[in-house]
Parts: C-alpha cells; structure tokens; sequence
C-alpha cells in the first residue's frame, strides 16, 4: 500500500501475502471458498449431470450399465481362459467389478479436478468464482457416480448369488481416500497442466501403469515373481484397494492398520495439493 505522508513523500507499507501461508491456511481457505460457493458447485454439478446423459439412447440407465462395461474386458478374458487373476475366496466377477469400482475413483477424481479449471475458463476470465470451487465442483459428480456404482454391485451381487456384508453400505466412506488421493494429484495438475497442457495425459498414462501393480484384477497371493511381489506390498494403493475390497465381499480384513495409515497420509496430500494450488492459482488466469 502507497501513501503521501505530511510532506508530500510517497511512503510504500508492505504487507504479508496472505497466499504465503501454511498448509492449516490453505485447508481454512479452501472450505471457507467452497462453503461460500456452495450453490454455485450445486448448480454446476446440476449442469454437469444433465448434459451428460442428454442424447444417449439409454438415458439415465447409462449410469447404471457404465460401470460393468468398465470391466467387461477383464471377465472376458478370465472366461475364456486368458486371464488367470488367481483363486481366491471372493468369486471373480464380484472380485473384479468392486476393485475396479474402488481403483476408477482414483483416476476420476484426478481427472474430473484436473480439468475443473480448464472446463470452467469462461467463468474464470468473467467471475470472481474462488477458482478452488470450480476445480473441486466436478467431484460432485464422481460422488454421484459411486452412489450408482453402489447400486451395480448389489446387483452383481444378487446375480452372482454371493450376500455382502454390511460394510457395503458404507461404500463411499472406505473409497474416500482413493477419492483423496486423486484429487491431491488433481489439484497440482488443474494449476501445473495449464502451464504444461502434455503432464495430465502422462500422468493418466502413469496410473494406467501402476494399475498393474495393484491387485485390482488378481489375487496378491498368487504372485509368483519376487520382485512384482515386493512393489505390490509396497504400494500404498493396493490396501486403498484390496481392504475395502476385503470387507465389503467378506466381512474382514488383513492390513487394516496400512489401510488407515495410507488414508491418513492422502488427507496430507490434499493440505499439500491446496497449498500448491493456491500458490499458483493465479497463473491459470495467463494461461487459459
């Protein structure tokens, strides 16, 4: 701030900035935005579900069916004696279907908050819209989407003559911090991407990879190499799979305890994600 003092001398005040705060100041700011633009994430996500089902010949059903063509390949191959996932005590369709079910939160949450910026740029050159609001508006409708998903299973379920447990009901609670962490990856991307627009793609390529190393279409157990073994065990994504996996289908699980601390350590991500968001959140505005 500038200002003449008595005799006429420009004096210049220098303040802190207050985008220069900790990780706790980007978690109190972020919910402060998205509290005050609660109805505007509404009204989007509102937007967004509509138009995605306009002019699709099975309409709304889509969100039904999307999820089991989402494996249909996977169950293909293992029926025709291509696949060999492994035995386990979990029948494979319903094996599958939930640990895809559970991995697709990952790249949808990178996805639909990486590109939240980007499919909102007219509102960010024309509005004052708090721009973490606009990145994390399109999650609204990937919880939309594991509600639906909820609905699949259960029929995958019924149709396999396998009974869940009752921890299915609490579905969305054990995918949240596979939803965590893609929108930390999400949030670094919404801002990095616009500078770098080739670093989303590649980073979608790279969890395509790390899919198979993840026991989201075979059993752990049956892995024979040592080494794939050891970045099994190593990966924090396969407990963020395969022990909500484990208790939905049977009611227990092994690895709880690295379940939880992965969880915790995506919360981390996400207080980081935001920092690095808003300090380079006003560079998308050059970039668009």
């Amino acid at each position: 701030m500038r200002y003449m003092d008595s005799d006429g001398v420009p004096v210049t005040i220098y303040q802190p900035n207050e985008t220069q705060g900790g990780i706790i100041w980007g978690l109190k700011r972020a919910a402060t935005d998205i509290i005050l633009s609660r109805h505007v994430i509404a009204r989007l996500f509102w937007r967004d579900f509509i138009a995605q089902f306009r002019q699709k010949l099975l309409g709304y059903f889509w969100a039904l069916l999307s999820p089991l063509l989402g494996v249909v390949s996977f169950l293909f191959l293992f029926f025709i004696g291509v696949l060999h996932p492994g035995e386990g005590e979990i029948p494979y369709t319903v094996y599958v279907m939930v640990g895809s079910t559970i991995w697709g939160c990952l790249p949808g949450a990178m996805g639909a908050v990486s590109g939240g910026l980007q499919a909102q740029a007219d509102l960010i050159m024309r509005t004052r819209i708090p721009k973490v609001a606009l990145a994390l508006s399109s999650l609204a409708g990937l919880f939309y989407g594991i509600l639906i998903s909820m609905v699949t299973i259960t029929i995958i379920f019924v149709a396999t003559g396998v009974r869940p447990t009752w921890w299915l009901f609490v579905y969305p609670l054990l995918a949240l911090p596979m939803v965590l962490l893609g929108t930390s990856i999400g949030l670094v991307l919404s801002v990095l991407g616009s500078i770098a627009r080739d670093l989303t793609p590649m980073v979608t390529q790279v969890l395509g990879l790390v899919m198979y190393v993840t026991p989201v279409i075979y059993v752990h157990s049956t892995i024979q190499n040592a080494f794939v073994d050891v970045l099994i065990s190593w990966n924090p994504m396969t407990y963020l799979v395969d022990v909500p996996r484990s208790l939905i289908c049977l009611g227990h699980a092994d690895n709880t305890s690295s379940f939880l601390t992965v969880a915790m350590g995506t919360v981390m991500l996400v207080a980081i994600g935001l920092r690095i968001f808003y300090l380079l959140e006003d560079l998308v505005a050059e970039r668009l």
